[in-house]
């Protein structure tokens, strides 16, 4: 099967930054596209010339149904990122997962994304989600027809979680979230997508859990990203690493807030563990070899793309 043959291809989470860059990469390669999307987020989508629209949630078993009916297989990105409480993550993450595994089947296809959170369930409410949503995936569909990836932390043009950390960088000075001896791997969206659609090309690679990156053996530290964007700018950048315990507090703070204003905070006590943990390398991309896929972006390149795009769109903005 290739990736021209095949359609229509089911996608949820194409307004979000990963799942726009998939269903971007999907498209120029062939794929007709059927895109599930949340009622007020459709202006969010990228330009997909030809795509079906459902409009619903993970919570419409008639959405759902109408997303699957036919598809060859599903590329489920949608997820939930802030939360205070289990159940922020768990609507999303877990039972949005089940609906759609219930919606599509034993037959359909699925390449679910997932996180290198995962990895860690016990840190935090999001990664026991994420976690549970890759296990109703790998329990529920024969190893032919699921595979699950799990991205380290994804940059790249459109970004906006790390975009404001590496704006500072290139300002010069920054707060560093995480400890001083930390490691952590960096894919670019772009090399993610890529990933997606030689997974779905073929059979190879099917069955596992994979878990990507940017092919920089042991990972990254802190300095490594500071020297990158300081060869960018052709200065050096300044930084300081914000207490465990700062910001443990600040997570907390945003958990109280969140209860009064009831918008889930980004920063909450679990994400500050998630923060501190000091090894975030992922496993790397030997599993991804048989299906022809391996990183073209580097760590320099890939700095150089998102900061000049940021830099534009301050521009013309």
């Amino acid at each position: 099967m290739t990736e021209a043959a095949a359609g229509p291809l089911a996608i949820t989470g194409a307004s979000g930054f990963v799942g726009a860059a998939i269903a971007r990469h999907l498209a120029a390669a062939g794929w007709r596209l059927r895109l599930l999307v949340r009622r007020g987020s459709e202006n969010r989508l990228p330009t997909l010339v030809g795509a079906e629209i459902i409009t619903g949630s993970l919570a419409d078993r008639g959405a759902l149904e109408r997303l699957l009916d036919g598809a060859q297989a599903l590329v489920h990105g949608a997820g939930a990122v802030r939360g205070a409480s289990y159940a922020d993550f768990e609507r999303v993450n877990v039972a949005g997962t089940q609906a759609l595994l219930d919606a599509a089947g034993p037959t359909l296809r699925m390449l679910h994304i997932s996180s290198l959170a995962a990895r860690h369930p016990r840190l935090s409410h999001y990664a026991a989600s994420k976690w549970a949503g890759e296990r109703l995936v790998m329990t529920t569909l024969a190893p032919a027809r699921r595979v699950v990836l799990r991205p380290p932390a994804i940059y790249g043009p459109g970004d906006r979680e790390l975009r404001p950390l590496l704006d500072a960088m290139w300002r010069g000075w920054a707060l560093l979230p995480g400890p001083p001896q930390a490691r952590f791997s960096l894919l670019h969206v772009d090399d993610l997508a890529r990933a997606v659609g030689r997974l779905l090309a073929g059979e190879a690679g099917w069955g596992a859990i994979h878990e990507p990156d940017d092919g920089q053996p042991g990972g990254h530290g802190w300095q490594d990203l500071l020297d990158a964007i300081g060869r960018l700018r052709g200065a050096r950048v300044r930084a300081v690493h914000v207490p465990g315990w700062l910001l443990s507090a600040l997570g907390a703070g945003n958990e109280l807030l969140s209860r009064l204003t009831h918008r889930p905070p980004m920063l909450s006590r679990g994400k500050a563990r998630e923060l501190r943990w000091p090894d975030w390398v992922a496993a790397g991309n030997v599993s991804l070899a048989a299906c022809g896929w391996r990183p073209a972006i580097d760590l320099d390149r890939g700095l150089r793309d998102t900061l000049t795009a940021a830099a534009d769109r301050r521009q013309s903005a």
